[in-house]
């Protein structure tokens, strides 16, 4: 019903004279609400229809969300990731490159192109798996947006992963591994060598805390592993004395930080000024390149060490174990180094009991 001078109530025309007519209301808490409507008889339906949802109680307006920033997308999965109390290995690392990527961004905005251009940087100096691991982390971050409801899963880009080759194993020969460690930093080469005497991963070392290690017992405990499992680990005599060797510089380092107010921490492969090592490529990539080495990366200091239990005579079970490894056929890519135990197999078919079978041949 019209007021006197012909204005509607609630109704009222922005800009004056466009012709697009709004509704103005308050709801059943108070609230005032406004809409865009249209003509003039059409936006009068409307607050009327309005009026009697909020009497009738029928009335449940749309909650309209702030287009979500791919920075809290991010902390809020690191953050249910930590309270479901699975920490990802190495997440220290893909948080950072991933917010260094797409931080301040819209998450809707993030693109199958832009997702396609990242893959490509990173394959320029990581191997197809390392750049798969980090495409996973984003792929995660942005379905747990959906589930959460912070995202459209229409707004999803399109994250296709790098094809690799997970039977490749490539390690590193007796002279090898000394031109690498004479190439390295002199900080990074205990890092290297613990790596090719443990297996352990490079996020396993990155993470790693002085209470994990028990000299007294001789093992490396590993709380987390790829499979979400922990392990522990028996250390070989290098291991041990490189750790040691590493230890009380440590503890000297982190007296001064504390005593300067700089603060210490607990890993036991640190950065120079004792936080979070987090990005070992600069130094990593000169070191090969010095050391003339081709088609390597730092995970294959892992296979070095697998390949070369294997090549002692160690069976795959044992393999197995330390690798961490949860499916058997992850260390059957290690069984062509071992043939000795496939030709030993093979002859236990000329022992005594088997000579009946050998008959028609002798």
């Amino acid at each position: 019903m019209a007021r006197q001078g012909g204005t509607d109530r609630g109704l009222f025309e922005r800009p004056t004279g466009s012709g697009i007519w709004w509704i103005r209301y308050h709801d059943a808490d108070g609230i005032e609400r406004r809409e865009r409507v249209g003509g003039k008889g059409l936006a009068r339906k409307r607050y009327m229809q309005r009026k009697t949802e909020i009497v009738e109680g029928r009335f449940f307006p749309t909650v309209r969300q702030r287009p979500s920033l791919f920075d809290d997308l991010l902390d809020e999965y690191r953050e249910a990731k930590r309270r479901e109390g699975k920490a990802v290995m190495a997440s220290n690392i893909g948080y950072a490159r991933l917010r260094e990527r797409f931080g301040g961004r819209r998450a809707g905005e993030i693109a199958s192109d832009d997702v396609d251009r990242w893959r490509r940087d990173l394959a320029e100096t990581m191997a197809p798996a390392t750049v798969n691991l980090h495409l996973c982390l984003l792929r995660a971050i942005l379905r747990h947006a959906v589930r959460t409801r912070r995202l459209k899963a229409s707004e999803l880009p399109q994250i296709a992963a790098l094809k690799t080759n997970n039977k490749l194993v490539r390690y590193l020969t007796g002279d090898e591994e000394r031109r690498l460690l004479e190439a390295l930093p002199e900080r990074l080469r205990l890092l290297v060598v613990v790596a090719i005497h443990t297996g352990m991963r490079k996020g396993e070392l990155l993470n790693l805390t002085w209470d994990e290690i028990d000299f007294v017992s001789g093992t490396i405990t590993v709380r987390e592993g790829k499979s979400g499992e922990g392990r522990r680990l028996p250390m070989s005599a290098t291991a041990r004395r490189a750790l040691l060797a590493l230890r009380e510089p440590q503890r000297q380092r982190m007296r001064a930080l504390i005593l300067s107010g700089d603060g210490a921490s607990a890993w036991v492969f640190s950065a120079p000024r004792g936080g979070f090592l987090m990005n070992l490529n600069r130094d990593w990539y000169r070191a090969l390149k010095r050391a003339e080495l081709r088609d390597f990366r730092f995970h294959d200091l892992r296979h070095t060490f697998a390949s070369r239990l294997v090549m002692a005579g160690v069976d795959l079970y044992r393999v197995q174990t330390l690798m961490g490894h949860k499916m058997p056929a992850m260390t059957l890519r290690y069984a062509h180094l071992s043939p000795q135990h496939l030709r030993a197999a093979v002859e236990l078919l000329d022992e005594p009991g088997a000579k009946p079978w050998t008959a028609a041949v002798q």
